[in-house]
């Protein structure tokens, strides 16, 4: 078999006759151990609350019922393990998972030995495996994100990244040290293709400190590895120019024919069935340089010597048409209860926003007639001043002496300065807004402290929000308590919307109210020029207002997206973060696996 793809349509009819296997004797009780690695996909962004969405297709119910235990709780496996190698994108703080297999082995972010509630396609894979196979299950996955082939996880058979002549020109035009830029990539080339191999073996040493029920004397079978990774590759114009030209990605096809080589050298395994699995998200529909990389992923399972044993699956059948549809309508609703207030070109608010009437203001006097007590401040320890240009400047400073207490209602701000918000700084550059007039100058210090107060003559709005206008990160304090941070930059020329909870709103209170705020201005990069704004206040919704909000915005994300992206916990490259998708990836690369061991 030089190539097998398998899809919804041929998906039961494998699984059915890897069902009919009569289990292994009793007697062979060799730890089978499968390798899975990758990128992102291979980490899996899954959000265990998507599992519901697997129920209501009939194809994928009984799916879930695999994935979960009667009374609707995770499965855990038990003859299945994990050794889940992950850590940040850059691999500079990597951690193991360990345990048997459940939910919680997909992407982990910054805390790799931590549950992360999300599953990647390691999760049903292992199901699967467990269900076809009388034997205990070693699982040994190895993932990052935004980790390519042809650098990180690069062969060694392949030798050091060599840049193409196009590379090499643009860069001689740039004036970059090209040398230098050489022997960074040759000393990134193949490091992670290092980490997972040097933790495969690490983890084979000494198989029973996973997996308790390891039978020293039977031993263990290396039975299978499975790669899911491309979408770096697949963007990298700069590798892989000439878009649109036949074999543009041909030195993906030799870089993964050569991986799959090594691997089996370097673990001793020369016949170890090997599953790819083809990029598939956009879809049937997607054509132009993500059909063409597909057939380069999926081109190695077609070579002579990998015949029988490396299979390459299709997980474009899995994709999700009708979430990708429904995924726009959230977005722009997401956007619209997300902003409180929009600007004109001119820097005004927009009065006729559709979506404008609905909140209001909370206490007297209105906002913007508002009188707001200012100051502003540099930081003075060394500790907290920035040594470089950074985007995210939003910092906690040691404040001068006198200032400890600024944001408590008995403050005394009377010889601060004083006028109406927004205040600021600079012109506002984005999205074409023209917001350089601002009611109250900022001043020359990089932080700002500003308070206000307000009069409420009653509580009677369902819910409260923050309305606030940022360019920077920020603390907000209701009559001395902090009731949100936001720690990185904005530039977004518009009102954010932050609905507050009850454990926040708990400090507004009838009479007079304190608000305020704390945040820093920003600079342009290689450039002296200083920007800011702020202004914020707190609004409220009536019951009867946020029914006559959910009826308009229902128009703009019908309850049946809503019900529909219920199964999506993200959208872009990672499968939409559906544990429907993921959860039919990984069943397929068991069934192809047991299908070439078949053979």
């Amino acid at each position: 078999m030089s190539k097998m793809s398998v899809t919804k349509a041929i998906a039961g009819l494998l699984l059915a006759g890897a069902l009919g296997m009569q289990p292994a004797a009793a007697a062979s009780r060799k730890l089978k151990v499968f390798i899975m690695a990758g990128q992102s996909n291979m980490e899996g962004h899954a959000e265990v609350g998507t599992f519901d969405y697997i129920g209501k297709d009939p194809l994928t119910a009984p799916m879930l019922k695999e994935m979960r235990n009667p009374d609707g709780t995770p499965r855990v496996c038990d003859k299945v393990w994990m050794s889940y190698l992950t850590g940040p994108y850059d691999g500079s703080a990597n951690g193991e998972g360990l345990g048997k297999l459940t939910t919680g082995f997909g992407a982990r972010g910054d805390q790799p030995t931590k549950d992360g509630g999300k599953i990647g396609p390691e999760f049903t894979f292992g199901i699967y495996m467990e269900k076809l196979l009388d034997q205990p299950i070693l699982i040994i996955k190895t993932a990052w994100g935004g980790r390519s082939l042809n650098t990180e996880f690069r062969p060694p058979g392949a030798g050091p990244y060599q840049f193409n002549q196009t590379q090499l020109e643009e860069m001689k035009k740039a004036g970059v040290d090209i040398e230098k830029m050489k022997a960074e990539r040759a000393e990134a080339s193949g490091v992670f293709y290092r980490m997972m191999i040097e933790h495969v073996k690490m983890v084979l040493a000494d198989p029973k400190r996973v997996c308790p029920e390891y039978d020293e004397k039977a031993g263990y079978e290396l039975a299978g590895f499975v790669w899911f990774q491309g979408f770096n590759d697949l963007v990298d114009n700069a590798t892989y120019p000439d878009g649109g030209q036949p074999g543009r990605y041909a030195l993906y096809s030799d870089l993964l024919a050569t991986f799959i080589r090594d691997v089996r050298k370097d673990l001793h395994a020369p016949g170890m069935p090997f599953v790819i699995g083809v990029l598939g998200v956009g879809g049937e529909k997607a054509d132009g340089s993500t059909a063409a990389f597909r057939k380069a992923m999926a081109a190695p399972a077609a070579l002579p010597e990998f015949k029988g044993t490396v299979a390459a699956v299709e997980t474009t059948p899995f994709w999700d048409d009708e979430m990708e549809a429904a995924e726009p309508r959230r977005e722009e609703y997401d956007r619209i209860v997300s902003t409180a207030h929009v600007l004109k070109k001119d820097g005004s608010l927009d009065r006729d926003w559709k979506w404008e009437n609905y909140w209001k203001p909370v206490g007297k006097p209105l906002p913007e007639e508002r009188n707001w007590r200012f100051i502003t401040v540099d930081p003075t320890e060394k500790k907290d001043k920035l040594e470089q240009y950074t985007d995210r400047r939003f910092r906690e400073i040691m404040l001068p002496a006198g200032l400890e207490n600024w944001y408590l209602p008995d403050f005394d701000d009377s010889k601060w300065m004083q006028g109406r918000a927004p205040i600021g700084k600079g012109l506002w550059k984005h999205d074409g807004i023209n917001l350089d007039k601002y009611p109250s100058s900022w001043g020359e210090g990089e932080f700002l402290l500003m308070r206000t107060s307000f009069e409420v003559d009653d509580l009677d709005f369902k819910e409260y929000r923050i309305a606030i206008l940022a360019r920077q990160g920020f603390n907000v304090y209701l009559n001395g308590h902090k009731i949100h941070t936001y720690v990185w930059w904005q530039d977004n020329p518009r009102y954010s919307s932050i609905v507050l909870t009850q454990d926040q709103i708990k400090f507004l209170k009838k009479g007079r109210n304190v608000l305020a705020a704390y945040a820093n201005d920003q600079y342009g990069k290689g450039s002296p020029e200083r920007y800011a704004a702020l202004d914020l206040c707190i609004e409220g919704i009536t019951t009867a207002d946020q029914k006559k909000l959910d009826r308009a915005l229902e128009e703009v994300f019908p309850t049946k997206d809503r019900e529909i992206l219920k199964g999506a916990s993200n959208g872009g490259y990672h499968y939409m973060g559906s544990a429907k998708i993921l959860g039919q990836i990984g069943k397929a690369f068991a069934e192809a696996m047991i299908t070439m061991q078949k053979n």
